[in-house]
């Protein structure tokens, strides 16, 4: 029997030195479906471009990361944005966008990047595309941010590396399509481990956030059978189980609430939301 595909919910192929590789290798270890994330206009363009290489394999995600846009000025975000809003059609969701108070050092830094987030989720409600979120030292915030945009748009978001806290954990587990992923740090950390499997099972994913480091090497989507079997033992599941659990819990992600297309019917438009002050 066939086993049951993986899917690396969140990575960065374009920021890889070698993304073909890379894919092919993760496609012989039985992982057929990466969700590359963007944080820039140029990040957005490679990644599309990988999409358009690999189509259904490469789903691209398109955003602004809190860490790149918290040091542009409003011109530039405002470009960023109308670049990321005209690209809506063939994005398969929104993201890496989020909140980082790590490169936000300032309270005029933390509440402008809360209103470009906002902003950013006000695009990807119109669109109806799922969100993905970065939350480095603002997981709070970050949750309820997540809870007021499910209540408000509908839409499922994706606490990507969501391994902070058990109370966390089961806080966002409680909270209608509210998802969270667990990465390689399952692999080295108990404490990542136990929030991993605190985390509800119909809302759990997987992913690599390839290439961040691990153990002196960059991680790459291949990489994810080996978080799965992890996961799997620590819940006391079979692994088929959980394999096929997750693949039903990134189709509800992606696809429960809109039917999502990289070719949209033309003349197909998003509007866009006021500008930030």
């Amino acid at each position: 029997m066939q086993s049951t595909p993986l899917a690396d919910a969140h990575c960065h192929l374009d920021q890889l030195a070698d993304p073909d590789a890379d894919i092919q290798a993760a496609l012989t270890a039985g992982v057929t479906r990466m969700l590359s994330c963007s944080e820039d206009p140029d990040s957005m363009r490679a990644t599309l471009e990988l999409s358009g290489r690999y189509p259904g394999v490469v789903l691209p995600g398109l955003g602004l990361h809190p860490a790149v846009a918290v040091h542009l000025d409003d011109g530039a975000v405002d470009a960023s944005l109308s670049f990321l809003q005209d690209r809506l059609d063939s994005a398969a969701f929104v993201g890496e966008v989020g909140l980082d108070y790590l490169h936000a050092g300032t309270q005029l830094e933390r509440d402008r990047q809360n209103v470009i987030l906002k902003e950013l989720l006000g695009l990807a409600a119109r669109a109806r595309l799922p969100v993905c979120l970065h939350s480095r030292r603002a997981e709070r915030e970050v949750l309820e941010v997540a809870v007021v945009s499910c209540e408000e748009s509908g839409l499922p978001v994706l606490l990507h590396w969501f391994t902070h806290s058990v109370k966390l954990a089961r806080r966002a587990s409680s909270v209608p399509l509210i998802y969270m992923s667990a990465g390689p740090s399952v692999l080295h950390n108990p404490a990542a481990m136990a929030v991993a499997a605190a985390i509800a099972a119909e809302r759990l994913l997987v992913e690599t956030d390839a290439p961040v480091p691990f153990g002196g090497e960059s991680a790459r989507p291949a990489w994810i059978p080996r978080v799965v079997q992890a996961i799997a033992c620590a819940r006391g599941l079979p692994e088929g189980e959980l394999r096929s659990m997750l693949d039903q819990n990134l189709e509800r992600f992606l696809y429960s609430s809109r039917s999502w297309s990289p070719h949209p019917p033309s003349g197909s438009t998003h509007e866009m939301p006021a500008r930030f002050a």
